[in-house]
């Protein structure tokens, strides 16, 4: 008569176990207070990157030869730089630039090489009647202010071609035009494109969460090979392989420690997903009426925790399945860097297959990894953080990394019940690939 498994009990059992030993090492709980403090010092950052900002006042000086011209174009740039954020107090909101004239060229830019201004704008009239604005930095210039003072250049030039009309064809005081930038692949909410500030702030937010999928697969990855190697080093495999059967063993480690993690994750998320939420009054006390309109970090839906927790939780079960088949085929905890090395290699290309997603969108090959495992989980969610992804295409990810993770996790559970047993051999990637093999 055949042995009975009563998986699920056993299986309880060993996972307990595994939960409570990884919760109470001052390992565990010294890695979750830096999380803790490195996540809510993520959320805080854009407040307070602007905070600081916002104190310190930027110098542009700007350089003519025609008088008239230059108290013009000081104007402009004033009137486009230091606009006031819409429902900022203008009692206590202060300008973040400060625009004013300079003597000549060379002092300029002797300010310039001494610091003490951020850039120069020279603005000469050309032989035709037309403007000619040279703009110079130290350095890389700023993009954003880059821009601004190219709109305010082509404000001034308007400004000065409206000056010179017949008087009876002035069309009033320019005003600076709103701009707004969409793209037609990028996220939807309710059918309407996202603003250029919520893309933003989806890439940043999913570039943290990708780390830190990232860094949790490979820490508690290794984790669960270890506990298996420690356990057949010290013989303690040999008394365990007799009360239980491998397959309680394999699930109970990638439950404990999968439910460790998940505790850990918790216990980070919440206080951000908090700071995230409050966000608001937070850029409001700090920054004033008008701060958190400006508030970079926004565009962090239910749907997108959903999609996030669903490929994490699938994500590191495929990798735990096999991090246990590893440690399996090894005698010392110290040899599991030989095996551990080519997973790694393997996150880290998901992991890196998700940037240029984040960065500009992707392309095929992108598009290809979001349906891969084990690579799906990093490519798909930066898909659903920063392009437009189809329900559809979801789902079949989803369903593909699940299929992956059940059939993995068969091989697994094969490849342990060799391993934890064999003693004195030396082990390399052709025995595991060879009971790989053979557990196919």
């Amino acid at each position: 008569m055949a042995r009975r498994d009563p998986l699920l009990p056993n299986a309880l059992i060993v996972a307990r176990r595994e939960y409570r030993d990884r919760v109470r090492s001052r390992l565990y709980m010294a890695s979750t207070v830096v999380l803790m403090a490195l996540a809510l010092g993520v959320a805080l950052a854009p407040t307070a990157i602007r905070y600081f900002d916002s104190q310190t006042v930027t110098r542009i000086a700007i350089v003519s030869a025609d008088a008239e011209l230059a108290e013009r174009a000081v104007g402009i740039v004033e009137g486009v730089l230091n606009s006031r954020p819409q429902g900022a107090d203008p009692d206590t909101w202060r300008k973040p630039f400060r625009i004013e004239l300079a003597g000549t060229g060379g002092e300029a830019d002797r300010d310039l090489e001494r610091g003490s201004v951020a850039g120069v704008l020279a603005i000469e009239r050309g032989s035709d009647g037309g403007i000619d604005a040279t703009y110079r930095t130290q350095g890389l210039p700023d993009a954003t202010r880059t821009q601004l003072v190219q709109i305010a250049v082509f404000g001034l030039g308007v400004l000065d071609w409206t000056a010179n009309l017949p008087s009876g064809s002035e069309l009033g005081a320019f005003r600076t035009p709103l701009f707004d930038l969409e793209s037609t692949t990028g996220p939807t909410v309710d059918g309407q494109p996202v603003s250029a500030q919520e893309i933003a702030s989806r890439s940043f937010i999913g570039t943290v969460f990708i780390v830190l999928m990232f860094i949790s697969i490979l820490i508690y990855g290794m984790w669960v090979a270890t506990g298996v190697a420690t356990e057949k080093s010290s013989r303690v495999m040999e008394l365990m392989i007799s009360a239980a059967s491998p397959r309680q063993l394999i699930m109970g480690k990638v439950l404990g420690i999968g439910g460790a993690g998940l505790t850990q994750y918790v216990a980070i998320v919440i206080p951000a997903l908090l700071v995230l939420a409050f966000q608001d009054r937070i850029a409001d006390a700090v920054l004033g009426p008008g701060g958190a309109a400006a508030a970079p970090v926004v565009g962090l839906t239910p749907a997108l925790l959903l999609g996030y927790g669903t490929l994490f939780l699938l994500g590191f079960s495929l990798y735990a399945f096999v991090y246990a088949a590893v440690g399996s085929f090894v005698s010392r905890p110290d040899d599991l860097q030989t095996l551990s090395l080519p997973l790694s290699l393997v996150a880290m290309t998901g992991y890196l297959a998700s940037l240029p997603i984040l960065i500009g969108g992707g392309g095929a090959l992108s598009r290809l990894a979001s349906f891969i495992p084990p690579f799906s989980p990093f490519a798909m969610l930066a898909r659903l953080m920063v392009g437009q992804v189809e329900p559809w295409e979801v789902a079949l990810a989803v369903g593909l990394l699940l299929v992956t993770t059940i059939a993995i996790a068969v091989i697994a559970v094969r490849m342990y019940s060799a391993g934890v047993l064999l003693y004195g051999q030396r082990p390399g990637l052709r025995a595991f690939f060879a009971a790989a093999r053979r557990a196919a």
